[in-house]
C-alpha cells in the first residue's frame, strides 16, 4: 500500500494545476497532497501541512469523517459528507465532501480523494431527505411496513430492504413488477394485476388486502398501497407500501368467532348470511353457506367495504338502505350482480336486518339468495314471449296480405266473368277474354310472389355457411348475361378475391340477382347500365356496396316505402314492388341490414350489411 509522500510525488503535480478544491490523502489518513483552491478555502499551507494525520485538522467531524473514510477505502463511491463551518476553525463557508476511493495504475485502493463543493439549498434538502429516509425505514422495519416504487417507462422496480423481509427474500433479490406479483397466491394475483393496471391506464390508487406466499412457503396476509403519478396526462411511476398484517387478520378471525357465540344459528341457516358493522360498512362475518357461493376465502371480505363488492346501482343506493334501516330496522331486498372467484356471473338478491350485540354495537345481517337461474328462466321467457309476438305479429300482416291481394284478384275475375256473361258481340267477348287472360298472369304473379316471401321465412333457421362472394357472384353474372348483353351492361367488379360472408347460398344468389337486375330494370334510357360492386369492412359487418348510374330514387319521398311489399317508385311494366320486399327480409334474416345512398338521375348505392357473427 501507499505511505509515503516521496513514492507519489511524480503523479501528483496534476494537482497544483486544477481549479477544484481536491485534497489526497493515504490509507494511514495522512494528508499526501491538496490543490491551491483547498488551501486558500481553508486558509491552510501544505508546506506545514504534509503527512499529518488528516483528521487533526479537523477534530470535531473525527468520528463521523473516519466511518466515511474508511467505507471510501473499502470501495465504496461519491460518499457524501456535510461540512458545518461553525464546527471547524479553518473555514466560515460551509460544504459538502465527496469521497472516492484513490486507486493506483493497478487498480489498488492507496487513498482517498477529497474534493469539496459550496453547498447548495438543493442538496442541503438532500441530505435531510436521506437522513429522514433513514428514520422513515428504521420505523418501518418495526412496523413492517416496505416502501417501493414502480418507473412505468423504464418498466423498474424498486423497494426498500423491509420488503425483501416482507416476502422472505434476501438482500440480493433483484425486484421486477412480473416477480413481486408471482409471489401472490392465484386468486390474489388477479387483483394486484387489475389493480396494477387500473392505476396505469385510468390513473385508479389502490388499497388492498391480499395473500402472499413468501420464499420458504409459508402464506401470509399484506396490505398493499399503491398511488400513480401522472406527467403531461401520461402515468410516469407508481409509489406505494406494502405492510405484513397476519397478527391483524388472525386477531380479525378471532373476533369472528366471538359473533358466532352471538349467533349461534349463523353456520346452521341453509342460506348466504353475512355480518356488516353499520358505522364503518366493513364486513365482520360470513358464514360458509355465502363462502362457497361466492368461492373465496372468508379473509377476502373481512374488514373490507361492502361497496368493494357491489356494482354502482348498489352504492347509489346505500343512504337510502341506510335510512331505512334506522327508521324500520331493515330495508327491502335489492338485487345485484357479483363476480365469484371463476369470474362468472352470479345475480344476487340481499335483504338485511338491523342487529345488536352484547356490547350494543349496531351491525346489518344480511341474506343473500342466487337468482342467477330465476334471471336466466325470465330473459329466456321474455325472449320466447317476444318471438311468438313478432311471429304471430308477422302471420298476422301475411294473413292480411294475402286476402287484400286475393280479393282484388277475385273481384276483378268475378267482374269480367259477369261483363263476358252479358256480352254476345264477338270483338267485345274477345276483348274480354284478353283481359281474363291477362287478370289471370296477374294472379300468377301474386301467388308466385308469396310463395317467395313463404320461402324466406322458412329458411330463418338453416345454418349460415361462409360463402366466396366473387363465386356467388360469377354465377349470378351468367344468370343475366342475356340482359346485360341486350341493354350493353358492364358489371365492374372491384371485391377482393378473399372476401367472404356468413350467408345462406340460395340467399346471397337472390340478393345479388335483385341488385343486379334492379340496376338494369331501372337504367336511364340514355346511358347504358354500369354496375359497380366494392367491399368495406367494419368491426361487425362486411358491407357489399352495388352502385349503379340509373334512376336513383327520392329518398326524402319514397324512403320510408322503400322495402315496402308492392312499392314501386318508377313506371316500369316489369315493376312488382316485391324484389326488394324479399331482399331485405332475407338480410333481416341473415342478421344483417340494407341501407341506400340515392339522389333522383343520380344513380343509386345500395349497401348490404353481411353479420359478421
Amino acid at each position: 500500500m501507499f505511505k509515503s509522500q516521496n513514492s507519489s510525488s511524480f503523479s501528483l503535480d496534476w494537482i497544483n494545476q486544477i481549479p477544484s478544491s481536491i485534497a489526497i490523502i493515504d490509507t494511514d489518513f495522512q494528508l499526501i497532497s491538496a490543490s491551491p483552491r483547498w488551501q486558500a478555502n481553508f486558509q491552510l499551507d501544505l508546506n506545514d501541512l504534509e503527512g499529518k494525520y488528516f483528521l487533526d485538522l479537523f477534530p470535531n467531524l473525527s468520528q463521523d469523517l473516519k466511518a466515511r473514510l474508511q467505507y471510501s477505502l473499502d470501495g465504496l463511491r461519491d460518499i457524501k459528507f456535510k461540512y458545518n463551518a461553525k464546527d471547524c476553525q479553518y473555514s466560515s463557508k460551509d460544504s459538502i465532501w465527496h469521497l472516492n476511493p484513490w486507486k493506483d495504475g493497478y487498480g489498488n485502493i492507496i487513498g482517498v480523494v477529497i474534493k469539496v463543493e459550496p453547498i447548495s439549498k438543493t442538496q442541503e434538502l438532500e441530505i435531510e431527505l436521506s437522513k429522514t429516509k433513514l428514520i422513515l425505514n428504521q420505523k418501518s422495519d418495526v412496523a413492517k411496513i416496505g416502501s417501493w416504487e414502480f418507473d412505468v417507462q423504464k418498466e423498474e422496480l424498486h423497494w426498500t430492504p423491509v420488503v425483501n423481509k416482507i416476502y422472505g427474500l434476501s438482500a440480493e433479490f433483484e425486484p421486477s413488477l412480473d416477480k413481486a406479483i408471482d409471489f401472490y397466491v392465484e386468486e390474489s394475483r388477479e387483483i394486484i394485476k387489475k389493480v396494477v393496471f387500473e392505476a396505469i391506464n385510468s390513473g385508479k390508487p389502490w388499497n388492498e388486502k391480499a395473500q402472499l406466499k413468501r420464499e420458504d412457503g409459508t402464506i401470509i396476509w399484506v396490505n398493499t398501497i399503491g398511488r400513480p403519478k401522472f406527467k403531461e396526462g401520461k402515468c410516469i411511476r407508481i409509489i406505494g407500501t406494502i405492510q405484513h398484517i397476519q397478527d391483524e387478520v388472525e386477531q380479525n378471525i378471532e373476533a369472528s368467532n366471538s359473533i358466532k357465540i352471538e349467533y349461534p344459528l349463523f353456520e346452521k341457516v341453509p342460506i348466504g348470511l353475512a355480518i356488516i358493522d353499520l358505522e364503518t360498512g366493513n364486513f365482520l362475518n360470513l358464514n360458509q353457506h355465502m363462502l362457497k357461493l361466492c368461492g373465496f376465502e372468508k379473509e377476502y371480505f373481512l374488514n373490507k367495504n361492502y361497496k368493494h363488492f357491489v356494482n354502482d346501482h348498489f352504492s347509489n343506493k346505500s343512504e337510502n338502505l341506510t335510512q331505512q334501516l334506522l327508521e324500520k330496522g331493515s330495508f327491502t331486498p335489492i338485487k345485484f350482480t357479483f363476480s365469484n372467484n371463476k369470474k362468472h356471473i352470479l345475480n344476487l338478491k340481499v335483504t338485511g336486518t338491523l342487529v345488536e350485540d352484547s356490547t350494543n354495537v349496531k351491525s346489518v345481517l344480511c341474506t343473500f339468495e342466487n337468482i342467477t337461474s330465476q334471471i336466466k328462466l325470465e330473459k329466456n321467457l321474455k325472449n320466447t314471449i317476444a318471438s311468438a309476438r313478432e311471429k304471430n305479429e308477422q302471420l298476422l300482416n301475411f294473413a292480411h296480405m294475402v286476402s287484400h291481394n286475393l280479393k282484388t284478384h277475385a273481384t276483378n275475375f268475378s267482374l269480367l266473368l259477369n261483363f263476358l256473361n252479358d256480352e254476345t258481340g264477338k270483338i267485345q267477348r274477345n276483348k274480354y277474354m284478353n283481359m281474363l287472360f291477362s287478370a289471370s298472369d296477374n294472379l300468377s304473379e301474386t301467388i308466385k310472389g308469396l310463395r317467395e316471401i313463404v320461402a324466406v321465412k322458412s329458411s330463418i333457421n338453416e345454418e349460415k355457411k361462409l360463402l366466396s362472394l366473387n363465386e356467388s357472384l360469377f354465377v349470378v353474372e351468367q344468370n343475366v348475361a342475356g340482359i346485360l348483353k341486350k341493354t350493353h351492361g358492364k358489371i365492374i367488379n372491384e371485391i377482393p378475391e378473399s372476401t367472404q360472408v356468413k350467408a345462406l347460398p340460395a340467399y346471397l344468389n337472390s340478393i345479388l340477382t335483385n341488385c343486379i337486375t334492379n340496376a338494369i330494370k331501372y337504367r336511364c334510357e340514355d346511358k347504358k347500365p354500369i354496375i359497380i360492386l366494392s367491399i368495406e369492412e367494419d368491426e361487425n359487418y362486411t358491407i357489399l356496396n352495388v352502385e349503379d348510374n340509373g334512376l336513383g330514387i327520392d329518398l326524402e319521398k319514397y324512403g320510408d316505402q322503400l322495402f315496402g311489399l308492392y312499392k314501386t317508385f318508377h313506371r316500369n311494366k316489369d315493376s312488382r314492388g316485391i324484389g326488394l320486399y324479399i331482399t331485405k327480409n332475407q338480410m333481416d334474416a341473415l342478421k344483417g341490414k340494407i341501407t341506400v345512398e340515392s339522389e333522383p338521375n343520380q344513380g343509386t348505392t345500395f349497401k348490404f350489411h353481411f353479420n359478421k357473427n
